[in-house]
């Protein structure tokens, strides 16, 4: 049986969904017990992982172009 990229994206979709269903009903019905004052904060966690990987990405390019990489010319100067 051969499985084309539309069963495999209707998969995926169907996969999103339940997922996120089933946080939306964790959500509900179940009680969360919060540790720090900021879990108490709607999107903080959104946020906090969005904000993460920007700062990661800016990182990392940054240290890229400072240290990693080298000239065009690099090895013929020597």
């Amino acid at each position: 049986m051969k499985i084309t990229m539309r069963v495999l994206f209707l998969l995926l979709y169907i996969c999103i969904f339940v997922s996120v269903l089933a946080g939306i009903l964790a959500q509900l019905y179940l009680h969360m017990h919060l540790f720090f004052w900021w879990e108490e904060i709607p999107v903080f966690s959104a946020v906090y992982g969005f904000v993460g990987c920007v700062v990661i990405i800016v990182a990392s390019k940054a240290l890229g172009h400072r240290w990693l990489q080298k000239e065009e010319d690099y090895y013929e100067k020597r």
